[in-house]
C-alpha cells in the first residue's frame, strides 16, 4: 500500500504559518519496532523529512555530543516539588559510570519555554474534548511568557494535524483550539508524537538553550500508527523533549493505556498525571506548570566514548525517599 507525505519537508523544517491546519502523514518504519515497554535501548528513529516508500534507504539524525546537558525534577514522597538542591546532593551515572564532576549544575526557571500542546480527538475521548479545550485555554494562558516563549496546537484521531505552527501568539494559540473538530476514524498516537518531536520541537543549531516540552492528552490508545513507541522516545531522547501525559478516568482504575503514557513520561523525563474527571483538568495543567518551571539543569562531559544509546541514572542524596523525573538515555554520535 503505498503512502502519500504531504507538505514533509515544509513539515520538518516548522513551515506552516500560512496554513490554517495541515495533515501530516508519517510513513511507516523501515524496521519492526515493538509496541510495548521495553527495558532494551530504543532503536535508531529515522528521519520525518525521509521519503520511506518501497525500496527507500532511510536515515537517521545524529548529532555530536561534546557535552551532555540533562534536565530533571525531584519530589518528595507526597509529589511536592525539592527546589533546593545543590551540586553535592546529585549522583548522575552514565552507562552505569558515576559522572565525577558536573560543568555545570543550576535550578533556572527563565529557560525559553518550548511547547507542544498535543490533543487527542479520536472517538474514545471525544465525551471531554469540550472541557480539555477549556483547560488548555487557561494553562496556556498561565504558563506562556510574552517574548520569550513559543508553542503549537496539534491534533489526532485517524490522522495528524497541526492546527497552529509554533508561535509566541497567544491568541493564534486559542483560536487554533477553538477549531479542534475530530480527524476521522483511528487513532494515530505514536504518529502525533513523532512529527512533534521531529518537526515542531526540532532542536535548531544556534538557537541557544530552551525547555523544550510536549503537553499530550490521551488515553494512551493507538490503532493506526506507522510508528512505535519506541520511534517516539527515540526521537524524544535525541532532541532532549520531556512528555507530559494527562488522561481522564477515575484513580481506582488502572486503565490500558496509563502503562504507555507511564513508559513515555519516564523515559523522556516527563511525568503522567491522571485527572478523575474532566472538572479535575486544570488542577493537573497546574502541576504541569509547576514543573515545567521547577526544572535543574546539569552538564557534564561524556563518560564513555562509545557511540550510540547511553543509559542514564540520577540519585539524589538525602534523609527522605525522592523521586526523580529524568531523561533515561542520550545518544553519542559515531
Amino acid at each position: 500500500m503505498g503512502v502519500v507525505l504531504v507538505g514533509v519537508n515544509d513539515w520538518a523544517g516548522g513551515h506552516f504559518d500560512s496554513w490554517s491546519a495541515e495533515t501530516v502523514s508519517a510513513g511507516p518504519s523501515i524496521y519492526e519496532g515493538s509496541r510495548t515497554a521495553s527495558l532494551t535501548p530504543p532503536p535508531e528513529p529515522v528521519e520525518a523529512g525521509a521519503h520511506l516508500l518501497s525500496g527507500t534507504t532511510g536515515y537517521t539524525f545524529r548529532r555530536n555530543v561534546p557535552e551532555v546537558r540533562l534536565q530533571f525534577t525531584v519530589a518528595d514522597e507526597q509529589g511536592r516539588l525539592v527546589p533546593n538542591l545543590s551540586a553535592a546532593d546529585v549522583r548522575i551515572f552514565d552507562n552505569r559510570a558515576e559522572v565525577p564532576r558536573f560543568s555545570d549544575f543550576e535550578r533556572d526557571d527563565n529557560l525559553p519555554l518550548q511547547l507542544g500542546l498535543i490533543l487527542d480527538t479520536s472517538d474514545s475521548v471525544k465525551r471531554v474534548l469540550p472541557d480539555e479545550r477549556a483547560a488548555s485555554v487557561n494553562f496556556l494562558g498561565r504558563v506562556m511568557r510574552p517574548q520569550s516563549d513559543t508553542a503549537f496546537v496539534m491534533s489526532f484521531g485517524g490522522d495528524v494535524k497541526l492546527w497552529q505552527a509554533t508561535t509566541a501568539e497567544r491568541r493564534q494559540l486559542i483560536d487554533a483550539i477553538g477549531r479542534l473538530q475530530q480527524p476521522g476514524w483511528g487513532t494515530r498516537f505514536y504518529d502525533a508524537l513523532y512529527a512533534a518531536c521531529a518537526g515542531q520541537l526540532a532542536p535548531q543549531d544556534g538557537g541557544g538553550q530552551a525547555h523544550r516540552a510536549i503537553v499530550v492528552l490521551s488515553d494512551g490508545d493507538d490503532t493506526a500508527s506507522f510508528r512505535s513507541l519506541s520511534d517516539v522516545i527515540a526521537i524524544a531522547q535525541r532532541s532532549e523533549i520531556q512528555i507530559y501525559a494527562l488522561t481522564i478516568h477515575a484513580l481506582q482504575v488502572a486503565d490500558r493505556g496509563d502503562r504507555i503514557l507511564q513508559r513515555l513520561a519516564d523515559a523522556t523525563g516527563g511525568r503522567l498525571y491522571i485527572a478523575p474527571s474532566s472538572q479535575e483538568l486544570d488542577a493537573a495543567f497546574t502541576q504541569i506548570e509547576q514543573d515545567l518551571r521547577t526544572q535543574y539543569y546539569v552538564s557534564f562531559p561524556p563518560q564513555q566514548s562509545t557511540p550510540g544509546y547511553h543509559a542514564l541514572r540520577v540519585e539524589v542524596r538525602g534523609p527522605r525517599q525522592f523521586q526523580v523525573h529524568a531523561r533515561r538515555g542520550y545518544y553519542a554520535m559515531e
